[in-house]
């Protein structure tokens, strides 16, 4: 059995900490696989994202913001403590930690999974990243071939490894649409356009309610997650006027209900990586509206989809009338399963730790 840290920034409950959550509950190694977020507090966590508590080990370190030399000391007493053999970090930050904490028990082991490129544009994080690569081991995975090519851009470095993230396809399959809205106290009689993202800046929540102005007046917006611009954006429906056709429904904890209670699921972020939401609303049998940025468009296809520029807000409504006129049947369902399995990927994931063990 192989002791496996998987080191993430904290449990936000986003694409990559999801992915995180898949991999360490399907690995052959799901035992022994210790989580570890570097910020925030470990009963908070539990509370926020109550899955988590399926998981045998998870630790919150509650970094506080700077650099902290106290977080390598507490990785490598885990590493000490739990025998680990490999840590797994997920972007930036875990990666340096990691690195650091490896650098004082070499015999450990480092992968690193780069979810998205964005942290690349910034001339720190590029002289960062490649330091790390050059002094530090590490074998490079990454999330999507539109991930690889950006990283190998940026920093002139091939990724060793494409990684596809992986869902549950049997959580994620559809239920009734009318039971799913009767759950969520949502309206029966409209046409309901869905997101799931943090509600943050770049996820595409202002483009979406500014283009909701010309579709019918019987379609609605509902939006899942949470985030630091979740008033600012409800103030500006109402500013637009259509207060009364979005809903917010912040962190949902049972997302299959959320995604089977649409009639479109769309992303039109500024920037992803491969993010799961997409591929559990298709595995939910849902088309796809989304912007064309990282893997995107290795998972939507002409019968799942449509993808749009990032700089075409204008093209939404018409977008997501024709997505709505794809014939569903169980097409979409099936492509997502066979695009991104969640048990494919830990298996791929557990290959990868075998040959780093060699």
């Amino acid at each position: 059995m192989v002791n496996v840290m998987q080191l993430v920034q904290h449990f936000k409950i986003g694409g990559l900490e999801k992915m995180v959550f898949e991999l360490s509950s399907k690995s052959n190694h799901s035992q022994t696989t210790y989580v570890v977020a570097l910020e925030g507090e470990s009963n908070d966590a539990l509370k926020q994202w109550p899955q988590l508590n399926l998981l045998p080990h998870v630790k919150c370190l509650n970094k506080q913001p700077g650099i902290s030399l106290k977080i390598v000391d507490q990785l490598v007493a885990l590493i000490d403590k739990h025998q680990i053999d490999i840590i797994h970090s997920h972007h930036i930050g875990p990666m340096l930690y990691g690195a650091c904490a490896i650098n004082k028990r070499k015999h450990v082991k480092h992968v690193t999974t780069i979810h998205d490129a964005w942290y690349l544009n910034g001339w720190r994080y590029r002289l960062l990243t490649r330091l790390l690569y050059k002094f530090s081991p590490i074998t490079v995975v990454a999330d999507a071939v539109a991930v690889a090519d950006e990283v190998y851009k940026k920093v002139d470095f091939k990724a060793q490894e494409i990684v596809i993230n992986g869902i549950d396809s049997v959580e994620f399959s559809p239920v009734n649409m009318q039971f799913a809205r009767y759950q969520l106290n949502l309206p029966r009689a409209v046409k309901l356009i869905g997101c799931a993202a943090r509600v943050e800046e770049g996820k595409g929540h202002c483009k979406l309610l500014e283009q909701l102005i010309n579709l019918p007046d019987d379609f609605h917006l509902v939006f899942a997650g949470s985030g630091s611009k979740l008033a600012e954006y409800q103030n500006y429906a109402k500013q637009l006027g259509v207060e009364n056709r979005v809903h917010w429904l912040g962190n949902v904890q049972n997302m299959t209900t959320f995604y089977s209670c649409l009639d479109l699921f769309c992303l039109f972020s500024q920037r992803e990586g491969l993010p799961l939401s997409v591929l559990e609303a298709m595995s939910c049998n849902k088309p796809v509206v989304a912007s064309n940025v990282g893997g995107m468009s290795e998972v939507v296809t002409k019968s799942s989809g449509i993808l749009l520029e990032f700089d075409q807000p204008q093209l939404l409504p018409q977008a997501i009338m024709d997505a709505l006129s794809l014939k569903k049947e169980n097409a979409i369902r099936e492509a997502a399963i066979k695009q991104g399995c969640s048990r494919i990927m830990a298996a791929q994931y557990d290959a990868l730790y075998d040959s780093v063990l060699v």
